[in-house]
């Protein structure tokens, strides 16, 4: 069994994408992991930086509901990471690789190397030959050390930022296709985040704007003309499947702006699944995995099938560890698949 630096416990991975603060932590179950504890800490504003009051508040709702330590991961914003994919010399050039990428990384964004953090990874041999493709990601300093400094005096300790590309990648390692492609599709309150994953090793990344939900929340609250929280209740019990006979009403009044926000998916998807089949020709796209706040809408998973032609389905954290039955309802929100990813985050 693995063990994050001796510890019977895992760091508590903190997600601070969209509408709320997501934490979770791992401990030991056979020759597995368990969802030791898990928490959703709604936020007052979603597009704002992480104020000095919510860290304080985080601290005490972490010990009330359980978490062990004081050691945590934190999830870069996606605002402040940058991306791409590099073509690099071969590695049989004996040329310094990871140099190259963090110069090249540095060039196509337009900062300056010495005042951001970067790290890259060869993707699987491609359909282009000769040459050494990595992906490259990268934060500013500033931008990083803005992330620290909220938690400066808190009590938590931050042990490490992590990208929320690798979080979710690293948590969705159980359902992944083995031999395939796996598209993963994380909807939260910016944007949607699309992975493309091959021999377990992300490949591409796109940041999906359609697949913001605050538009899709707007939508229906200039629609129905109700407040934000009701809204959050309809998509979360009623979306496209209610789970009720008594709410087949709201389901008929708010279908129609999901579905646009669906058809929106649907086009923006088309391409990268495209691209991905002529990066890796030997390799079919297995399927697509629906995370993040999005993926918890009923019967959206089966309406982006429908459209898609293809395997979508919804993931939350039971489907990736194991959980006691205390925990069940936040082991089946896909919203924490992010926070799970971090807290497997190990010691290097």
């Amino acid at each position: 069994m693995i063990r994050f630096g001796g510890r019977r416990e895992s760091f508590i991975g903190v997600d601070l994408e969209g509408r709320a603060v997501r934490a979770a932590q791992l401990r030991p179950a056979g020759r597995g992991w368990s969802l030791g504890a898990a928490l959703v800490m709604p936020r007052a504003a979603a597009d704002t930086p992480l104020q000095r009051a919510e860290v304080e508040a985080l601290r005490g709702a972490l010990l009330r509901q359980g978490f062990r330590g004081r050691r945590i991961v934190v999830a870069v914003p996606e605002d402040k990471l940058v991306t791409g994919v590099l073509e690099l010399p071969p590695r049989s050039s004996g040329a310094p690789l990871d140099d190259i990428a963090r110069t090249e990384l540095a060039n196509m964004h337009g900062y300056d190397l010495q005042a951001a953090e970067a790290v890259s990874w060869d993707l699987p041999q491609s359909s282009r030959r000769g040459t050494t493709q990595a992906m490259g990601v990268a934060c500013r300093h500033a931008d990083a050390e803005a992330v620290l400094a909220a938690f400066d005096g808190s009590g938590l300790q931050v042990q490490a930022l992590d990208a929320r590309l690798a979080a979710v990648a690293r948590a969705c390692g159980p359902v992944l296709s083995p031999d395939g492609i796996t598209a993963v599709l994380d909807l939260e309150w910016t944007g949607a985040m699309l992975l493309l994953v091959h021999q377990a090793t992300v490949f591409y990344k796109r940041t999906v704007s359609e697949g913001a939900l605050k538009q899709l929340v707007k939508a229906l609250m200039e629609g129905l003309g109700v407040d934000e929280d009701a809204v959050f209740l309809l998509l979360a019990e009623v979306g496209l499947a209610p789970r009720a006979a008594e709410h087949a009403a709201h389901a008929e009044a708010i279908a129609p702006a999901i579905s646009k926000y669906l058809d929106s998916l649907v086009s923006a998807l088309r391409t990268p699944l495209g691209y991905a089949v002529a990066q890796y020709p030997g390799a079919a796209v297995a399927g697509l995995l629906l995370v993040g706040h999005g993926a918890g809408i009923p019967g959206a998973a089966a309406c982006l099938q429908e459209r898609l032609e293809m395997d979508v389905r919804a993931v939350a954290p039971a489907d990736l560890v194991q959980g006691p039955t205390s925990l069940a309802p936040k082991a089946r929100d896909p919203a924490l698949v992010a926070a799970v990813g971090l807290a497997e985050f190990a010691d290097e």
